[in-house]
């Protein structure tokens, strides 16, 4: 029988060439989770990453694993990223507001634009933030365009910061429906998935603070600083850890990551802010422990991870200016002995020494009872 004729095969020419096949790198996603001053856990997950020889190609978080993947993307390193949570003020965040939270953002908008690029096209590294559109009960991922909004809005914990408008939506902490955001990494088609989950725990001891020597003034602003609590404050607080960490939980067995390292710290509340040394260290030795528990998964990890991104110093001026402009750092601030921001005499004063409105002096002087009772703890 005759055999079936076929085409003649054509020589492959210009873009018809064929071209060898390469084999792609791997890709590592970092996901970071919100939960106040318990993020700085993450720096100790990010030393740890580090000393190991893991670099992470595209990162995720919400709050203030938002802030900090941000400052990780652009090139800054764990021990920076310690550094600056060290040395910045509690005055270089702090703007009061009577609106729709204590707090208005702004300030906390100039800090991130002292040490972040305008646009995620301009960090070194994917990032997705996400946010929770208050009113439509959405979360929505940010991956392109303004940067620092996006940031400001995740960060906005609901009774503490003012919501913030954008793009017709208002914003605020992406942390309300999915704390761990893994699911944000999805645009990024990461081949291995790390998370560090901060995120309260379900099962805490329940303190009831209550000492009764303070005026009920005292305690409400107490209570306004989360850093004492009134019996009822304390139960709606831990009614919120709780919910989140259970929705948390939800989301994730639909969006695993390949490694979840969780910290648990029932000693440390979303405000304790002053256990700065304390929280990084326990993040470095949660995540050494979890890692040397997966050897299989670390050596994976190490042989995925390519060149690290060229580290990117602190801006050192702007640092001295912020100091200048906005009082001590956080380490002169709980050394200082003087009772409040305001210095000796207690007068509030604008950068340049002129003095104050009457208005301004009043929230000076709001400013300065809720320092005292952050000093007395």
């Amino acid at each position: 029988m005759p055999r079936p004729s076929h085409p003649p095969r054509r020589t492959p020419t210009g873009a018809d060439r064929a071209r060898p096949e390469t084999v792609r790198q791997p890709k590592i996603g970092l996901v970071l989770s919100g939960g106040g001053a318990r993020g700085f856990a993450h720096i100790g997950v990010l030393r740890v990453l580090e000393r190991y020889g893991i670099e992470v190609d595209a990162l995720a978080g919400t709050s203030m694993g938002a802030i900090l993947a941000a400052l990780y993307a652009h090139g800054y390193r764990a021990d920076d990223l310690q550094e600056l949570a060290s040395g910045v003020s509690w005055r270089d965040v702090i703007d009061l507001s009577l609106n729709g939270g204590v707090v208005k953002g702004e300030k906390l908008h100039q800090l991130l634009a002292t040490y972040l690029p305008p646009r995620f096209e301009d960090l070194g590294k994917t990032l997705a933030v996400t946010c929770t559109d208050i009113e439509a009960g959405e979360q929505l991922v940010f991956a392109s365009g303004d940067l620092l909004t996006p940031l400001r809005a995740s960060a906005c914990l609901p009774g503490a910061f003012e919501p913030v408008e954008y793009q017709g939506r208002t914003l605020a902490d992406g942390g309300i429906l999915n704390n761990l955001p893994v699911d944000a990494l999805a645009l990024a088609h990461t081949d291995l998935t790390l998370a560090s989950d901060v995120s309260p725990p379900r099962r805490a001891v329940y303190t009831d603070l209550h000492g009764g020597q303070d005026s009920w003034w005292q305690r409400v602003v107490a209570t306004v600083t989360l850093e004492r609590r009134t019996p009822l404050a304390a139960a709606t607080f831990r009614a919120a850890d709780i919910m989140m960490r259970l929705l948390t939980d939800a989301q994730y067995i639909h969006h695993p990551a390949d490694l979840r390292i969780q910290h648990e710290m029932p000693g440390y509340r979303l405000e304790s802010f002053w256990a700065l040394d304390e929280i990084v260290a326990l993040g470095e030795a949660e995540a050494r422990a979890q890692l040397r528990a997966h050897p299989d998964l670390l050596e994976r990890l190490q042989a995925a991870s390519s060149a690290p991104l060229r580290r990117r110093p602190l801006p050192r001026a702007e640092i001295g200016a912020s100091r200048d402009a906005h009082g001590p750092s956080r380490a002169q601030d709980a050394s200082a002995a003087s009772p409040g921001p305001g210095g000796d005499d207690g007068a509030v004063r604008e950068a340049d020494g002129a003095p104050t409105s009457p208005a301004s002096e009043r929230a000076g002087e709001t400013i300065r009872t809720l320092w005292s009772h952050l000093r007395r703890g």
